[in-house]
């Protein structure tokens, strides 16, 4: 009986040794985990400067593009983040624009956005209306002055879509931004439409006014680029006149129709130009004309220029009030080509221009005819062609080569009606061009 109790107080004893490790080891655990949790690393970052390329608002990303590179990187924004803009003020994600040059900082763990804001050095001007680019150099020139993009600058508009530089129209308005001499990010913060006149035969031959700001001969299948907005347009021939009222939107074809007004062939004049020497360009209003027979001309007046290399312009008016009338021109040679130049009006103005910038702005204003070669268009097949808002024909077509800065326009039925700027080189030799197909247009 004893040696039974002393049994089950050794079993006792033993179990209260057991269970006394056990919290002790429990104990330990606890505290090592305790130790990990104080010792954690803090959350890696990575620096960049980059392009605001895209927002989505809903999903609180936006992408950013590096600059000089074409590595793009999505990051996460919330109101953690801080975000400070070109005035020194803290904003939310939401306000950020594509486009917008900035320095940014972010976890690599979740892709969540530390910090961003405009790099110091960076510049930006807004409401740029006055630009030209210059392809075989790569430069732009904004406010006076040149600046450097490539196939890194980003190029695209204030309804999130990427735009081809190709496609900005000197009826565009532009946000540019960059740093030093490059330029980082072009928006078009103002797009284009176009007038497309209907029913106007009995205006051939005579002028049309945009607002005053646009004045063209006008001419069959008429297609005008202009900026987006409300004009008053005006199309005249002698003492024809009509008016008309046009809001025009962006990438869309808005239709005048003059099939209201009627004709009036009353006080015609046919009107005949002998020009000496035989080959002297002939232009009234601004329009070559051939004036190897008779034109008919409504009673009015008109601007006549006559040219020739080697030769003086000649500029005059001429009033037509008769049915029959007979003009003779006859063209000076010029006396001493070189002192032609040295006095030309314009050389004092453009010497406070850099060289370059000077070279720029002539190359992309200068244009002439040259008549012994072409320019063709060959895709996309079917589309309108138009040379500086002139119908040139259907796709493919050929006409005759004019060299410098101009802008060709596409458009065809169903789909949106697209503006190329182009610059034609002065090279001797046929131009061929070929553009993109157009995209069908949703609205139609």
């Amino acid at each position: 009986m004893c040696r039974s109790i002393k049994v089950r107080l050794l079993r006792f004893l033993m179990g209260v040794v057991v269970l006394a490790g056990v919290l002790c080891g429990c104990g330990m655990s606890a505290g090592s985990q305790k130790n990990v949790q104080t010792t954690s690393e803090p959350d890696e970052t990575q620096t960049f400067t980059g392009v605001i390329t895209h927002i989505d608002k809903e999903l609180k990303q936006i992408s950013i593009r590096e600059i000089d590179t074409d590595v793009d990187t999505i990051v996460n924004y919330d109101d953690t983040a801080s975000i400070i803009d070109k005035y020194k003020q803290e904003i939310d994600g939401d306000e950020l624009e594509q486009g917008q040059l900035m320095n940014v900082k972010y976890r690599t763990s979740d892709a969540g956005l530390v910090s961003m804001e405009v790099p110091e050095n960076a510049w930006e001007y807004t409401n740029v209306d006055k630009f030209t680019f210059d392809t075989d150099e790569s430069s732009m020139e904004v406010a006076g002055e040149l600046y450097q993009y490539s196939s890194q600058t980003y190029f695209g508009s204030t309804d999130d879509k990427k735009v081809d530089m190709l496609e900005l129209s000197d009826t565009d308005e532009l946000t540019v931004r960059g740093i030093g001499y490059k330029v980082y990010s072009v928006v078009r913060t103002e797009g284009h439409g176009y007038i497309r006149l209907q029913n106007y035969n009995d205006f051939m031959g005579g002028m049309i006014n945009v607002d005053d700001d646009i004045i063209l001969p006008v001419t069959k299948n008429m297609l005008i680029t202009v900026s987006c907005g409300t004009y008053r347009v005006t199309i005249n021939k002698g003492m024809a006149k009509a008016s008309k009222t046009v809001t025009v939107k962006e990438d869309k074809e808005s239709i005048l129709d003059f099939g209201d007004y009627k004709k009036n062939v009353k006080n015609v004049g046919n009107v005949r130009f002998k020009v000496d020497p035989q080959g002297a360009y002939l232009f009234i209003n601004g329009t070559r004309i051939d004036y190897s027979k008779a034109i008919s001309l409504n009673y009015g007046t008109y601007s006549v220029t006559a040219t020739l290399n080697g030769y003086n312009t000649y500029t005059g008016r001429l009033t037509v009030a008769e049915a029959d009338k007979t003009i003779n021109i006859s063209l000076q040679p010029k006396e001493d080509s070189a002192s032609a130049v040295t006095a030309a009006p314009e050389s004092t103005a453009k010497a406070t221009a850099s060289p370059k910038a000077t070279a720029s702005a002539s190359k992309s204003k200068t244009k002439k005819i040259d008549s012994k070669h072409t320019i063709s268009v060959t895709a996309p097949e079917g589309a309108e062609v138009y040379l500086d808002n002139v119908y040139k024909g259907i796709v493919p077509c050929k006409f005759t080569k004019v060299i410098g800065s101009q802008t060709i326009t596409l458009s065809q039925t169903g789909y949106v009606t697209k503006s190329y700027s182009i610059d034609i080189l002065d090279d001797d030799k046929n131009a061929k061009l070929s553009f993109s197909e157009l995209v069908e247009d949703a609205d139609n």
